[in-house]
């Protein structure tokens, strides 16, 4: 099954897909792909990290471009993105596994940077459960590059606790 999950900035998705990826491995299923979390010094917001799902590795994925430290990689908004993190989230989505998550697909990805390849990994047949993370605003422009069948779940305050197995249910049983 496929799976387009959706949510406003902020209310949970990539939480409910570590909960998701918690109780899948507990129920003896491979989890692969990438989980996209800030990156906070103190309580200042100063980028991205992304996270191999199936090593657990983590990596700088952005930096704020307004920091002060002067970075090399792709700028794009307020970040500039590295490149050999990117290519690292790249490798991770190419992995197989019971479930893939792609936490998250954005703006530069509609633009053909960045995770390019999560479209692909999606849809592949390599991974029979798939999760593609897209906020709220992104929902119609990627449902409209998606052209295989899946199933849209929004995460909002009411279902966070109780959605993941939810999903789950819908994927394995």
């Amino acid at each position: 099954m496929k799976i387009l999950l959706t949510g406003k900035i902020g209310i949970g998705k990539t939480y409910m897909c570590e909960k998701i990826v918690e109780r899948a491995k507990k129920q003896g299923f491979t989890c692969c792909g990438t989980l996209t979390r800030k990156l906070e010094e103190g309580e200042k917001n100063t980028g991205l990290v992304v996270e191999d799902i199936s090593t657990g590795k983590k990596k700088v994925l952005a930096h704020r471009i307004n920091d002060g430290k002067i970075r090399k990689g792709i700028p794009f908004c307020n970040f500039v993105f590295d490149e050999n993190a990117i290519e690292f989230a790249k490798k991770a989505l190419s992995k197989r596994g019971d479930l893939l998550i792609i936490d998250e697909f954005g703006y530069l990805e509609l633009e053909g940077k960045g995770f390019n390849n999560a479209l692909l990994a999606f849809k592949s047949r390599r991974n029979k459960n798939s999760i593609l993370v897209v906020r709220n605003e992104l929902k119609e422009d990627v449902s409209k590059l998606l052209d295989c069948d899946f199933k849209v779940f929004e995460v909002n305050q009411k279902n966070r606790e109780g959605l993941p197995e939810v999903i789950l249910t819908e994927m394995f049983y």
